[in-house]
């Protein structure tokens, strides 16, 4: 069980110096702010047992320190903070936290349409269901708010993020347009904000009317359409993921001009996708080496026919009271052009952090682990 450096619980090695860096006790561990009190830096040497005590429910540590000090671990909390794995495990280990979430399901038009039942007839203030729908499937669709109920339900997430417009903007055809969606132009699949430095995002349509003939939603899974990308053009996925372009956007009546430069696929340190960012209408004079740029040209326009293409495209209208929840990162929507003088159509836009839906969740999760039965 014990050694020099580590004691070993269920198998899994703990490294003395991070049980005493991770104490749990409120001379280690602020009581209810849980920042972290200890300092191991401080010391000279590495911090020794001098009792180690594993029973079923708890691993005791009396540490060689003036004054005294023990360590009382749960061995439950050791478990779910347990870094002692395999090669394999390591690979995996970003996706630990996401594993407690609703795996993810690729969807193409086809396969959707056979889930629809799934989240179509969700409603607020009946069910969690939402939640489980904007994970699995990238986006949720909640039906018949009203205008307070639409923002008390955003409210009960978190706070809004603020943007130059405030913290809502609404998209309605304007003459002299500053954005293209306040035309009545088709909007090509798009991931919002590519010209900002902005985390990542939950993207939160509101309809608040919509009298207007055409204009249906266009919702895309990114993830699957970069899957099969992928696989059938392995190079060109390679070259979208590490050629960082520019996205610019230029506002007359705020007086900014924003540009960012970022690739369209995100990979992790596993190569794994983690984060799509397109939006055509922004991308605009790249600043590409001369020897590439064709080349990248061709991988760009490959890539931009996949998501034009309709057995990847969702459509459907939102309707007057109508939510929709998705993910920034994922889920890429865009806009068929609509007739002006058929009727009016104003859209309610907000963004949140997408922190504060894998925060709640993770709150309710570990909690346990935290606060005291």
């Amino acid at each position: 069980m014990e050694n020099n450096s580590f004691v070993t619980v269920n198998n899994k090695r703990f490294h003395y110096i991070w049980l005493r860096d991770n104490c749990l006790s409120e001379k280690s561990r602020h009581p209810t702010s849980f920042g972290k009190l200890y300092d191991f830096s401080e010391g000279k040497e590495i911090p020794k047992p001098k009792s180690v005590e594993l029973t079923d429910e708890e691993l005791i540590i009396d540490w060689d320190e003036n004054p005294p000090h023990r360590s009382i671990f749960p061995i439950e909390w050791l478990m779910t903070y347990a870094y002692d794995r395999n090669q394999n495990d390591h690979k995996d280990k970003h996706k630990e936290a996401q594993s407690r979430y609703p795996e993810e399901f690729l969807w193409n038009k086809a396969l959707l349409e056979n889930y629809l039942s799934e989240w179509e007839n969700s409603s607020f203030g009946v069910s969690q269901g939402w939640k489980y729908q904007l994970f699995r499937y990238g986006f949720s669709l909640i039906h018949d708010l009203t205008p307070q109920k639409h923002q008390d339900f955003l409210a009960s997430i978190g706070p809004m993020l603020h943007t130059e417009a405030g913290a809502f903007y609404d998209i309605e055809y304007k003459p002299g347009a500053n954005d293209l969606g306040d035309t009545c132009y088709t909007l090509t699949p798009h991931t919002d904000y590519t010209n900002r430095d902005y985390p990542h995002l939950l993207t939160c349509f509101y309809m608040v009317k919509n009298e207007s003939i055409g204009g249906e939603s266009i919702l895309v899974d990114g993830f699957r359409v970069a899957k099969d990308f992928g696989e059938k053009y392995p190079h060109y996925f390679r070259l979208l993921a590490q050629t960082p372009i520019q996205f610019r956007q230029f506002y007359q009546d705020w007086q900014y001009f924003y540009t960012r430069s970022r690739s369209i696929f995100k990979l992790d340190d596993s190569g794994d996708l983690v984060a799509i960012t397109f939006a055509h209408f922004h991308a605009s004079n790249w600043n590409i080496p001369f020897e590439q740029m064709e080349e990248f040209y061709q991988a760009y326009a490959t890539f931009f026919n996949y998501l034009k293409n309709p057995d990847y495209q969702y459509c459907f209208r939102l309707e007057k009271g109508d939510c929709l929840l998705m993910n920034n990162h994922r889920i890429l929507h865009g806009r068929k052009s609509f007739d002006l003088s058929s009727g009016s159509r104003l859209l309610r836009v907000g963004y949140l952090l997408w922190d504060y839906i894998t925060g709640r969740e993770n709150f309710q999760q570990y909690k346990d682990l935290y606060l005291s039965k």
